[in-house]
């Protein structure tokens, strides 16, 4: 399958550390603001008076304006070039962390809408200079490698700003973000005119915006490969958002414990992001692994729904690991393999098509969970329920599979 690459030819280690650390930090400082806000969430919510399960409409709203935009957006990589637009990204997690220092609704509301715009920005972005920088047989660890920056952006939140809101405030945690978000941006601006001399600036506004979403679909592997996306998406975001929360509120634990609950869960799924993309390089097989990692998390749905206050935290903290290896590490191999099957020069185009059914898993998940939990009124039977996405997953990448084979006979023949 044909992949968009130039860095079959000889391309300075410098510039491939250069680039992978940069589409790291970058992903992690977006990533940044949108954690906060689930871990500071019982104390922001008394502040304003609300429910803090009202958190998982917060978050669907930025992944609704994620999904609405992405394939736009991934049109600003070819017109702007890749570093550039991440720039810009960034710009508008600064803006959105910034505006929520109000803590009111109408300033969360804008705030979410600017956290989307960032966090849509780095998948194109970052598979544009991973696909030109980054040696093909190392591929799918480097995308791996970058895509730590999600769950280390949650562990570092659900570890530090549970301890910052108690001792100086909840500011003071988006402060962060904003500080290492600005520092990103001045940081690119050296490398900007080289990692960007690819950049189209007439590339036509209109024409290839939905181009990356009619080949997805067009092409049955992507096809139900994006869709797996959506229900991993979905189970991944709702770990995220509700965890700290059912440990808080029924199993008795205090923040900064229910905090480092959700730190374990993110860490395991930066060491397996790590490990998933180092065996996916060596077996070759990513689809296989994707629907191996859907069948775990299934099975960890069910295993959450049981947790009781008499537990003992080592086991609690080994069953948020395991949830967290497979609802978390599957996205650096998933969008390798989204970017491999690529046509040439378009992985922009197609991992931003493919990103809005990542993100739209994302926009439905919190905001159904908290739907679901406002009947039922227990955080851990809605986590069983949440296995039902578990299964949507495993099956349609089964079928991926079974695509995957066929195309690949076809070819043969």
């Amino acid at each position: 399958m044909p992949a968009s690459s130039t860095a079959d030819a000889a391309v300075p280690r410098s510039t491939v550390v250069g680039v992978v650390a940069a589409a790291t930090i970058a992903q992690l400082a977006s990533v940044m603001a949108i954690a906060t806000f689930p871990v500071i969430a019982p104390r922001l919510a008394a502040e304003m008076g609300v429910d803090a399960a009202l958190v998982g409409y917060q978050m669907s709203l930025i992944y609704g304006a994620a999904t609405i935009t992405a394939p736009v957006l991934s049109m600003a990589v070819v017109r702007w070039g890749a570093c550039r637009a991440t720039q810009v990204g960034l710009a508008f997690c600064v803006l959105g962390a910034s505006l929520a220092f109000a803590s009111h609704i109408a300033a969360l509301v804008a705030s979410s809408i600017l956290l989307g715009f960032s966090i849509t920005m780095m998948t194109p972005t970052s598979a544009h200079l991973l696909m030109r920088f980054t040696p093909p047989r190392n591929r799918v660890f480097l995308f791996s490698l970058k895509q730590t920056g999600v769950p280390l952006g949650w562990a570092l939140m659900a570890s530090i700003a549970p301890a910052i809101t108690e001792a100086y405030g909840w500011r003071w945690s988006l402060a962060i973000v904003v500080g290492v978000s600005v520092a990103t941006i001045i940081a690119l601006q050296p490398v900007r005119e080289r990692w960007d001399d690819d950049r189209n600036p007439t590339a036509s506004r209109h024409t290839r915006v939905l181009q990356g979403m009619k080949i997805i679909w067009s092409r049955p592997t992507l096809r139900w490969m994006v869709l797996s996306a959506f229900s991993l998406a979905f189970v991944q975001l709702c770990l995220g958002t509700f965890a700290v929360t059912m440990l808080v509120k029924e199993s008795g634990y205090s923040l900064v414990t229910a905090g480092f609950m959700l730190s374990v869960t993110q860490l395991s799924g930066v060491v397996a992001r790590l490990t998933w993309g180092w065996v996916a390089d060596r077996t070759g097989d990513s689809l296989t692994l994707l629907r191996n990692l859907a069948i775990v998390a299934m099975l960890c749905c069910p295993a959450l729904a049981l947790i009781s206050p008499g537990w003992p935290t080592p086991l609690v903290a080994l069953v948020f690991a395991v949830f967290g290896a497979s609802a978390i590490g599957w996205n650096g191999i998933y969008l390798a393999e989204v970017a491999h099957r690529s046509p040439p020069g378009n992985a922009s185009l197609i991992t931003g098509g493919a990103s809005a059914w990542n993100f739209g898993g994302i926009l439905a998940g919190p905001g159904i969970f908290a739907t679901v939990y406002g009947f039922i009124g227990s955080y851990a039977v809605t986590y069983a329920l949440l296995g039902l996405l578990g299964l949507a997953a495993a099956t349609t990448l089964t079928f991926a599979l079974g695509a995957s084979r066929r195309e690949a006979a076809r070819a043969d023949a």
